[in-house]
């Protein structure tokens, strides 16, 4: 079963004209409103809002002239109209398979003093109110299945002179950057390796040869010489053996 916002859009519309009957002495808010499929509305914004509960638009008839609350990370912001400058919707498509499952991804406000906020709806039901002037209200309910056109979402709002002349960037608070430790072990320059030096080798000196000591002797002239054989047995195996004595007379004169 599909669900509807009829009941919804009716009460939309009496919180319209009550609204505008209380605060229609209020001063005019210019502008024009841009809707997603190109339009432009200009004159006096008395709503142009993306939601049904207060804090999701601006306009003449809303109390105070409304404002925007976003949630920024942890926190909501409030920018009051009379704050605001420029807003810009981001709408998504939360499922290509039906189409009018739009849903808003992000509001972008630019303030009058150049600063911008960036945040997110803090509100559920997201849909587009917009009454400008004396022009045709235009309304898209997503998911209310009435004619619903996803061209007649709003997407911008532009407040009449209030766009500052420079426009600061929105403030991202980043984790101030860590200088990473290094768990590595710091690598040890090896030893210098040391290559033993052969030493020469000993010089060994030749070994010294001594000359053989050579004896002189004077053998004196021979004078004589005789020889005598005898045949005698030998006492362990009874052999007969030769011994022959030679005998050599020198003499002994001039010793």
């Amino acid at each position: 079963m599909r669900r509807t916002y009829g009941p919804m859009v009716g009460l939309v519309l009496i919180m319209l004209a009550v609204a505008g009957s209380a605060y229609g002495q209020q001063a005019a808010l210019e502008g024009t409103v841009t809707l997603k499929g190109g339009k432009t509305l200009t004159g006096e914004i008395k709503a142009a809002q993306v939601g049904v509960l207060q804090g999701c638009g601006v306009g003449t008839l809303l109390e105070g002239m409304g404002s925007f609350r976003v949630k920024v990370g942890d926190a909501v912001v409030e920018v009051k109209a009379a704050d605001l400058a420029v807003a810009e919707v981001a709408w998504v498509l939360a499922n290509e398979k039906d189409p009018q499952s739009w849903e808003i991804k992000q509001i972008q406000l630019i303030k009058r003093d150049g600063t911008t906020v960036v945040g997110k709806p803090t509100w559920t039901v997201q849909a587009t109110s917009v009454v400008v002037g004396a022009q045709p209200a235009v309304y898209a309910f997503p998911k209310a299945g009435m004619d619903f056109s996803a061209d007649n979402l709003l997407v911008k709002i532009e407040i009449a002179g209030a766009m500052p002349a420079v426009v600061q960037p929105p403030v991202q608070t980043a984790p101030a950057p860590t200088t990473p430790t290094d768990t590595t072990p710091a690598e040890t320059a090896p030893a210098p390796t040391t290559t033993p030096t052969e030493a020469p080798p000993e010089e060994t000196a030749p070994p010294t040869t001594t000359p053989p000591v050579v004896v002189t002797a004077t053998v004196p002239p021979t004078v004589g010489q005789g020889s005598m054989e005898m045949v005698v047995t030998c006492p362990k195996c009874g052999e007969k053996m030769i011994v022959r004595i030679s005998v050599n007379v020198t003499s002994s004169a001039g010793q």
